[in-house]
């Protein structure tokens, strides 16, 4: 589970959307380990197609993690 605060998000109607790609991807991660970079890539073009660029600057910076 995420904690995603609502101005992190560009359109607040993607909330659902910004949770599931995390939950697919990243679900099973801890956003840094070793061995995810390939779903951590996926995670990200996915949100950068729905135009959500600070989350993935959040789980760059180590701020977004799963809970």
């Amino acid at each position: 589970m995420f904690y995603i605060p609502k101005d992190w998000l560009k359109d607040r109607n993607n909330e659902q959307v910004v949770r599931d790609i995390l939950e697919k991807h990243l679900g099973n991660s801890d956003l840094i380990a070793e061995g995810f970079e390939n779903d951590v890539e996926l995670a990200f073009n996915e949100l950068e197609a729905i135009g959500e660029a600070i989350i993935i600057e959040k789980i760059k910076d180590g701020t977004l993690k799963n809970c």
